[in-house]
């Protein structure tokens, strides 16, 4: 069973608030009526099989952890402003690495003006996290996963790759940027968001199958590759591509805007680094499609592979290879 037939067959059995106002995989927060404010809720759990964070480098963990939490709840346009965790370490971990995990924590929250509330701490063999944060939607409406008819362009934040190649170049995790001014910017301007928590071809599928009434032209030309991946080798038999199908996500924001986008909100997003990587069209049958220089390669059909459906790390690097390989490789 995948995790999103799981999370299906789980969610069955449980009536839906009456406050909640998002369906299920539809928004990367849960969107509940408090009063009346609309609030995000968004909970993860991170651990290095799943998610493979590397912990030699217990502040960067940290940073990444708080970051990873409160991307879901900047994908949704809201505000973060209430933080709960629990933490289950090793027995013998050592005080300096808590306190390096706590400052790095601690960082990221304070940037973000979020409060830690409280939480719990556990023993386990290897480190464990599940992040709770909350938030108000500070637009009119809150940005889901729901793309409108409006809507033209997908553009990404920042740099992709550099998780991925860490994970197959077997070193530390990078540090993940705190997406706070692009985040309000994409409130001004996003029709719908998603962050790349599993990876860049996770989230396209998954607008993919949320929205059927778009076609998605994923040019592959535009990516904004990471210059590490330039810079360094990958293992042999693993093409550059394998860095976006991998699911180490960069947490890196996945947003749509409108067809009638102004040229200097474009000039002001790009100002920041964010890059149009795909084109959105009104079509039947919908596909998500691979182009190169504006022409079609591929059409994806399948979600990448999972790595908790994998059994081990060599198995699931193999399977990302052969599936990046096959979906961005020209047709002879």
């Amino acid at each position: 069973m995948t995790e999103y037939e799981l999370i299906r067959a789980i969610a069955t059995n449980f009536p839906r608030s009456k406050q909640q106002l998002n369906g299920l995989f539809e928004c990367d927060a849960e969107l509940i009526r408090i009063g009346g404010q609309i609030w995000g809720l968004s909970m993860d759990e991170f651990s290095p099989e799943e998610d493979f964070f590397t912990s030699d480098q217990p502040k960067i963990l940290g940073a990444n952890l708080a970051v990873a939490t409160l991307s879901d709840l900047f994908a949704a346009g809201v505000e973060p402003r209430f933080f709960m965790h629990s933490l289950s370490v090793p027995k013998n971990v050592s005080p300096s690495f808590l306190e390096s995990l706590t400052a790095g924590m601690k960082s990221t929250l304070g940037r973000a003006d979020c409060f830690l509330c409280g939480g719990d701490l556990g023993t386990s063999e290897t480190w464990r996290y599940c992040g709770f944060a909350m938030g108000p939607v500070s637009t009119a409406t809150p940005i889901t996963r729901k793309l409108a008819d409006t809507s033209k362009t997908l553009w990404i934040t920042g740099q992709l790759g550099d998780a991925n190649l860490a994970v197959l170049n077997k070193t530390s995790t990078p540090a993940f940027e705190l997406r706070l001014r692009e985040a309000k910017l994409i409130r001004k301007y996003a029709t719908g968001c998603i962050d790349t928590s599993g990876g860049l071809m996770d989230a396209l599928w998954t607008l993919h199958r949320l929205n059927p009434h778009l076609q998605i032209n994923l040019h592959v030309e535009k990516i904004p590759f990471a210059h590490e991946l330039r810079e360094c080798a990958l293992p042999p038999g693993i093409p550059l591509e394998a860095a976006l199908v991998g699911g180490a996500g960069e947490y890196e924001l996945l947003f749509a805007t409108p067809s009638d986008l102004s040229s200097s909100a474009r000039t002001e997003l790009e100002s920041m680094d964010m890059t149009a990587i795909a084109d959105l069209y009104i079509n039947t049958p919908h596909d998500l499609l691979i182009c190169r220089n504006n022409k079609a390669i591929r059409t994806m059909t399948t979600p990448p592979p999972c790595p908790r459906e994998i059994g081990s790390l060599t198995e699931y690097v193999h399977a990302v290879a052969s599936f990046a390989t096959t979906l961005f490789r020209e047709s002879p």
